[in-house]
């Protein structure tokens, strides 16, 4: 029996690193004149998953703004889609994107992290 590796797992477990759960009431997305919005529903240093009907393709890079709950400091970077989610009957899983910060600053990713901590269960 062959082993799983990390190629047969879905996206979303391959993280490298751990994820909040949260409900980013909006998360603005800028790409050129088209600017739409989404919930964001988890959220690392690393990237964040947006609940969107307006899905993206993976390798899509914009600008992305947001604020976490409790905090009223906007969070401002490029974000790349690595991978989107369509609407399906049936399925439970939402439809959205899964994005990767590409220049958010190390003093931005800690401030993620403090925010996380701060809400991680005991």
């Amino acid at each position: 029996m062959r082993r799983k590796t990390a190629e047969d797992r879905p996206p979303a477990d391959r993280r490298a690193h751990p994820r909040s759960p949260v409900v980013v009431r909006e998360a603005r997305c800028i790409a050129g004149i088209d600017v739409f919005f989404g919930y964001a529903t988890n959220v690392s240093r690393s990237g964040l998953f947006i609940n969107s009907p307006r899905t993206r393709k993976p390798g899509e890079v914009f600008e992305l703004r947001f604020s976490l709950p409790g905090d009223d400091h906007v969070f401002a970077c490029r974000a790349e889609v690595m991978w989107s989610r369509h609407y399906a009957t049936g399925s439970h899983d939402p439809q959205g994107l899964g994005l990767r910060f590409l220049d958010l600053p190390e003093s931005e990713a800690s401030r993620i992290d403090a925010w996380m901590a701060a809400r991680a269960p005991e």
